[in-house]
């Protein structure tokens, strides 16, 4: 028997009026996005549930084919009728949104806002809500595997087909590797092609040469926790200091991007680009 999808009202998610148009629904979900990104609701146990909410709002509400497909839906259930269906799952509708240009363009804008805001961003930040939280515990399995495979969208949905039969396509992955080590790994999987790039593009990875790189180590406490460091680095011969937030939870190896603190020539200045290694847990080592 088919499991009926629970009613979500993303209207009122998303906090519109249902004749709100395309622009003002954007306008809202990025407002939305940017107040109720986990970071900044660190104390929030669901606060990556109701991001990925928020976010599952606007990918149907942005897609003409899915809005009209949901207009219909809630406007039977509000009027108490059951004639018409909405199937489309959360991993469906994840899957999906990114494809289209105006998505790519939004999640780009986000992403610029997120870095500059002190909040995790790019594929890293994206893994982890939309594809680590949406599969559980094998969001770590996956990224286990080799290429692209680990990424979101496609990843999705491959994981919620295959489930943990992925462990084993692991290790027969490692198994022919070890056979056959002269072979070069593919690069051009066909399940990259649906959502490799729109992270990709993110602030993080595109690189001017008077960004700065410069990476620091805490300990695993805190960056459970989140914390603010002091740090000092030297750029353009004089020496800088900076009090930077490190959000809680924060992947080891991941980065902030810290606007305008990057080298300096004919009166435009790059970023510094801050790696935060993290070290091990010494208590659960022991």
């Amino acid at each position: 028997m088919a499991q009926i999808k629970e009613f979500k009202d993303y209207y009122k998610i998303l906090h519109i009026s249902d004749s709100a148009s395309q622009e003002e629904i954007k306008k809202s979900f990025r407002k939305l996005a940017l107040e109720l990104h986990p970071d900044h609701n660190p104390n929030d146990p669901r606060s990556e549930e109701i991001f990925k909410e928020i976010t599952e709002a606007y990918g149907v509400l942005s897609d003409p084919k899915k809005k009209l497909e949901y207009d219909r839906f809630r406007a039977d259930r509000l009027a108490g009728r059951g004639s018409s269906r909405f199937q489309y799952s959360q991993e469906d509708i994840f899957s999906s949104m990114f494809q289209g240009k105006n998505v790519s363009d939004m999640f780009e804008e986000l992403n610029r806002e997120f870095s500059r805001s002190g909040f995790r961003s790019g594929n890293n930040f994206f893994e982890s809500i939309f594809f680590g939280g949406a599969v559980g515990g094998l969001g770590r399995i996956l990224r286990m595997v080799p290429g692209p495979i680990g990424r979101i969208g496609m990843g999705i949905k491959l994981a919620q087909v295959v489930g943990t039969s992925l462990y084993a396509l692991h290790k027969m992955k490692k198994a022919k590797d070890a056979a056959n080590p002269d072979n070069k790994p593919k690069t051009n999987n066909p399940l990259v092609k649906n959502f490799q790039g729109i992270f990709e593009k993110s602030t993080l990875d595109k690189k001017s040469l008077l960004d700065m790189d410069f990476a620091i180590s805490i300990p695993y406490l805190e960056a459970m926790n989140g914390t603010r460091k002091k740090i000092s680095y030297k750029v353009d011969g004089s020496t800088e200091e900076l009090m930077v937030r490190i959000p809680a939870n924060f992947p080891s190896g991941g980065k902030l991007r810290i606007r305008n603190k990057g080298r300096t020539q004919n009166k435009k200045r790059g970023d510094l680009i801050l790696s935060i290694n993290i070290e091990p847990n010494v208590a659960q080592n022991n």
